[in-house]
């Protein structure tokens, strides 16, 4: 088949040009824009596509824009793993879609303008499989174990060896033209389908790996957040013995004195009197897990100048375990803590009303736009959800504004 007009090839060169601005544009919305030398990697796209029909059998020469394309890979961000696996899965994808489309031609019956029809139809598919591949590579992250990494591209790579082996072998074959066209193209639709949906699998799949991956941090922070409450609890308590044992303390220090052991005095002095100063109880709800965690936090903003008088009105034996108190207000307290300046006030409110914990904070906020939630606030996310509870925060005057409801907190049945 060759061009029957002298403007096809301009025509032509035209599909082409449009070819290279989509698998541009495809390749930027999955590997990441073009930051330096833009210009010049646009440059040369269009030169590779000019070239291209400027060439010899420059017909033919339309089928290779996509591999001839690859040559501008190393202007995108760097990332071999996910472009190695795209571009093979995207050559084997066009490959299959060529080969089956040349099954439907032979096919179908020709005519006088079937040439210019052919490349137009050829470019029309094309565009259409880009951006069906687009919709399914867009939220592909290829940080997976490489073992997964490479059957995952093991299978275009079969994919593609085996089409192009099952042009000679229906060659030799004793079918009919009519057959071998028919049966190449059931297979390599089934080729292009396979190539497809491994993408969607594999899109679902890296997902599915990133979450589980997020939800293990999560685990891993929660379980940090709650070890390091326990210990400032158990120190604590420590210190609540030493208060009532005082009298041992005085004990001691009367021994120490009569032997006139200075140095062991004054040491053992020293180490009573940080044990005190860091014992002082500043909120006395009567639920441990809240008193912890208020008083560390209140602690850790009165050293920075921020200040804070909670409104807590909770029974005292809520139902509410320690590591849900810790997620929800320890992670709280430490976002607005992180956001406040010297002489900044936070404003905390908890509430208990027939089975209904309601929680209102508001601290000095200074971006006008709600970031995204990290760690901790995803945290606090997934263990809202545990009571079905609702979660809503936005800024608003300069503040950000965080409300929660949780229900079904009931109280342990010792204080009823």
């Amino acid at each position: 088949m060759i061009y029957l007009t002298d403007y096809d090839i301009y025509l032509n060169t035209f599909f082409c040009l449009i070819d290279v601005i989509v698998i541009m544009e495809l390749r930027e919305r999955i590997y990441g824009r073009v930051a330096h030398l833009r210009g010049i990697c646009i440059a040369l796209s269009a030169a590779l596509a000019v070239l291209m029909m400027i060439l010899p059998e420059s017909y033919r020469n339309t089928y290779f824009t996509l591999p001839v394309s690859m040559v501008l890979l190393p202007f995108y961000p760097k990332n071999l793993k996910k472009k190695l696996l795209f571009e093979v899965c995207l050559f084997s994808s066009v490959f299959t879609y060529m080969m089956a489309l040349n099954d439907i031609t032979n096919m179908a019956p020709r005519f006088s303008q079937w040439g210019i029809t052919y490349i137009a139809i050829f470019h029309a598919g094309l565009w259409v499989l880009l951006f069906v591949v687009l919709r399914l590579c867009r939220n592909i992250d290829t940080d997976i174990p490489l073992s997964l990494w490479f059957i995952f591209l093991l299978i275009p790579v079969c994919i593609f060896a085996s089409s192009a082996a099952l042009i000679p072998l229906l060659g030799s074959s004793h079918l009919s033209r009519p057959e071998s066209d028919l049966l190449h193209l059931v297979v390599q639709t089934t080729f292009l389908f396979i190539n497809l949906a491994l993408l969607e699998f594999l899109r679902k799949f890296t997902g599915y790996f990133q979450k589980e991956k997020e939800q293990s941090l999560l685990r891993q922070q929660l379980q940090y957040q709650e070890s390091h409450y326990q210990h400032l609890i158990r120190s604590a308590e420590q210190i609540q013995k030493i208060r009532h044992d005082m009298k041992n303390h005085l004990q001691t220090l009367s021994i120490l004195y009569d032997e006139n052991k200075t140095d062991e005095l004054q040491e053992y002095l020293r180490q009573t009197y940080e044990l005190l100063g860091h014992s002082e109880q500043v909120i006395s709800t009567g639920n441990p897990s809240f008193d912890a965690v208020l008083n560390i936090k209140l602690a850790e903003m009165g050293k920075i100048g921020i200040s804070c008088s909670p409104a807590i009105s909770i029974p005292r034996g809520l139902d509410f375990p320690f590591s849900d108190t810790v997620t929800i207000l320890g992670n709280l307290l430490d976002n607005a803590i992180n956001s406040c300046t010297d002489a900044s006030t936070i404003s905390l409110s908890v509430t208990w009303q027939q089975g209904t914990l309601f929680l209102h904070m508001e601290n000095p906020c200074a971006s006008e736009k709600k970031a995204p939630y990290g760690i901790g606030m995803k945290n606090v996310e997934e263990t809202v959800k545990k009571y079905s509870g609702t979660l809503h925060t936005e800024v608003k005057d300069g503040k950000y504004i965080t409300d929660i409801i949780l229900y079904r907190i009931g109280i342990s049945r010792a204080e009823k």
